[in-house]
């Protein structure tokens, strides 16, 4: 496994875990993103599992080895991640451990918050005295959001809302489009 030639902390320390978890979905997709490419996301997604007795294999050994060493590189950027409180909470925590209390903790409040994200999507209606280029910026905004909740929106679902979403009077620009 290759290592990571970059300081995770650095990156997340731009934006530390408040320990209200109020930024909690955004923070957390930040080591998912940083993670991917050097192949080590899988530490968020399963526990590192037992040490490996004497009658393990070598090369067993040296892959646990190796994401041990991957799970405490990821464990001490999430850690200096967060604000005070919370580093003292998960400083005995391995990386799988951390995340998974984390979600049990924040994912209810991120919930209520892509629930009311979505409404907002979905429930908009352009007014017929704002531009169109100003409502679909709007409408643009919403999806964004939606994905940084990890609501993943396609952006043919997003045209086809917003095109749902207009006037009257945009009935002809709609069928034409749609055709």
């Amino acid at each position: 496994m290759s290592r990571p030639t970059f300081n995770l902390g650095q990156f997340l320390e731009k934006e530390k875990l408040k320990t209200n978890g109020s930024n909690f979905m955004s923070w957390y997709l930040t080591p998912r993103i940083l993670l991917t490419p050097h192949k080590m996301n899988y530490i968020l997604d399963a526990v590192l599992g037992d040490k490996p007795t004497d009658s393990t294999s070598q090369y067993e050994k040296n892959v646990y080895n190796s994401k041990a060493h991957d799970s405490s590189f990821v464990q001490s950027g999430m850690i200096y991640a967060m604000e005070a409180e919370l580093q003292k909470r998960y400083e005995n925590m391995g990386a799988f451990e951390i995340i998974t209390d984390l979600k049990a903790i924040f994912a209810p409040q991120a919930r209520a918050k892509r629930y009311e994200a979505s409404e907002l999507f979905f429930s908009a209606r352009m007014e017929e005295h704002i531009s169109v280029s100003e409502y679909v910026v709007k409408m643009s905004g919403y999806v964004q959001h939606l994905n940084a909740l990890e609501c993943k929106i396609l952006n043919e679902l997003a045209i086809d809302r917003a095109l749902q979403s207009l006037p009257p009077i945009y009935k002809g620009f709609v069928l034409n489009y749609n055709t």
